[in-house]
């Protein structure tokens, strides 16, 4: 049986990340139900209903982004005012995922072909770490990246079509979460929640 029956998730790349976090942390998730909320405001629209569905299933993981808001308590304060179930592990990436993927900073330059040394080396503080991301991408040698990370020219978009299926695989293939959570404080924080959730 799984540690973490229910894991929740801001949206679809945080799910691989989730995946090997608990892979990583020797954790069991073959039977662990994986639900992407599709978004910020989802998440944090049904967070009480996790909040207390904890108290019934067992531990729940929550994944999501901090994004612009000013600190992770403020919103926990603000999306469960009646407080945090100890067994709703919720972790928020300072200010998103894309940081804890930075954080790995020579994985990331090797799997986008840029050199490590114009990875940010303090993804945690970086305002917006996913446009770091395709910016670095922008300077790729290989040309899969581009297209698929970068947004085409004229585009709205913040990132190309190719950008979830490009990260899956960086993720599944060549992401350490112990190494990055060396250059994320917020990484670390959350391997060692999610650890001790499942002692």
């Amino acid at each position: 049986m799984s540690v973490f029956p229910l894991v929740v998730t801001e949206g679809l790349l945080e799910v691989p990340v989730a995946q090997k976090v608990l892979t990583a942390l020797g954790i069991a998730h073959e039977e662990t139900r994986f639900v992407p909320k599709g978004g910020n405001d989802a998440f944090w629209r049904d967070a009480m209903k996790y909040n207390d569905a904890a108290q019934h299933v067992g531990p729940v993981l929550g994944v999501t982004d901090l994004e612009q808001a000013p600190c992770p308590s403020g919103l926990i304060a603000q999306y469960l005012p009646h407080g945090r179930n100890p067994l709703f592990v919720l972790r928020i990436a300072e200010h998103m995922l894309e940081a804890w993927l930075l954080a790995d900073r020579e994985a990331i330059a090797s799997f986008l072909r840029v050199s490590a040394t114009r990875v940010p080396d303090d993804p945690d503080h970086r305002p917006n770490p996913k446009q770091d991301l395709v910016n670095l991408a922008r300077q790729s040698r290989k040309r899969q990246i581009l297209e698929d990370i970068v947004p085409p020219q004229g585009s709205e978009g913040i990132v190309g079509r190719g950008y979830l299926s490009q990260m899956t695989e960086f993720i599944r293939d060549s992401w350490r979460p112990h190494k990055a959570s060396a250059n994320s404080d917020s990484l670390r924080r959350a391997l060692v929640a999610i650890q001790a959730a499942a002692a």
